[in-house]
């Protein structure tokens, strides 16, 4: 692998769609100010921190992979070279529940880390936990443990299928419940779900769960789905990216449409509203802007026969068994 190659093409392909819609957000949120030192400060400052709108915080955790990437590889490869398959099992199951573990204690460790005052790292503990690598390194792990040991993930999946998809269905009405019960006694502050923040215990046994979950129904697509299914969920995948980036701009203009028509609704109707129109929207508005010339950097998607080529191979590519 060529490290030089690989970082380019992810900057080319992530970094810069993020850098333009870090901007547009600014612009739109609270203004730029290019006419001043400052406003160059506080636009250099978020394009390192996602802080442009509350979304973004994901491209800049996402890229810290990236960028120790070949470390992160290096490692995992010694690890699994050097001890036994079971053993692999054992230190996957054992670095699990160690993640867990640290997701309670993400306050203490952030506490620690502020009173060492050592630039960079200790914001990266505090102000900018929620986007640490860190704290997400179990889940590229995981990846990583299914990708080397195909037959092994196949084998474990089908084994603890009885005990994840049960407590998926439990932690999903758990977590439901203290969403709407969220909703239901907010007053005037607003509603910040941080009850439901993805660095919680409980919430990280979910995200774990919902990725072999995931799976399970991945693979029930791509045998059962049918071409014209696979064609859609290919389709949504491939402009997901710009519609991610876009995606608090297109809900703002469903708030427009659910003011006019379902102030006197109930309030997970209106939630739902705002999230199918919003995501219609963004969905939309990636595939019109992949379109343009310069689509590419304001989705991530190239235009022209390059976007229908890479459709087809994706299409075509369909695994029909896992």
């Amino acid at each position: 692998m060529n490290y030089g190659t690989f970082v380019r093409k992810r900057v080319l392909d992530i970094y810069v769609p993020f850098a333009v819609w870090t901007i547009i957000h600014m612009a739109v949120n609270r203004g730029l100010h290019p006419g001043s030192l400052d406003g160059w400060a506080d636009l250099g400052l978020n394009l390192l921190t996602g802080k442009a709108s509350s979304h973004l915080w994901y491209i800049i955790m996402l890229f810290q992979f990236y960028l120790l990437y070949p470390l992160f590889r290096s490692a995992l490869l010694g690890v699994s070279r050097r001890f036994t398959l079971k053993m692999n099992v054992i230190l996957l199951l054992v670095a699990g529940g160690l993640y867990v573990l640290v997701t309670a204690h993400i306050t203490d460790i952030g506490s620690w880390m502020g009173q060492l005052h050592i630039p960079v790292w200790s914001d990266l503990f505090t102000t900018y936990a929620d986007r640490n690598a860190f704290f997400y390194s179990f889940y590229f792990m995981l990846g990583a443990a299914a990708g080397m040991n195909q037959r092994v993930w196949k084998t474990w999946i089908r084994k603890a299928r009885p005990f994840y998809w049960p407590l998926f269905f439990f932690l999903f009405g758990a977590l439901l419940m203290k969403g709407i019960g969220e909703i239901l006694t907010a007053q005037g502050a607003g509603i910040t779900f941080y009850s439901l923040s993805l660095l919680r215990p409980w919430m990280a046994v979910f995200l774990i769960c919902s990725i072999f979950v995931t799976y399970d129904v991945s693979v029930w697509i791509c045998r059962h789905g049918g071409p014209v299914v696979n064609r859609l969920l290919s389709s949504l995948g491939l402009y997901s990216f710009g519609a991610y980036l876009m995606h608090l701009l297109t809900l703002r203009i469903s708030y427009l449409a659910d003011e006019a028509w379902f102030v006197a609704a109930p309030s997970w109707a209106r939630i739902l509203f705002s999230w199918g129109i919003g995501t219609m929207l963004a969905y939309a508005g990636a595939r019109l802007i992949s379109l343009l010339p310069f689509g590419k950097w304001l989705a991530g998607v190239p235009g022209g026969r390059s976007r229908r080529k890479r459709m087809t191979v994706k299409t075509a590519g369909t695994p029909a068994d896992m």
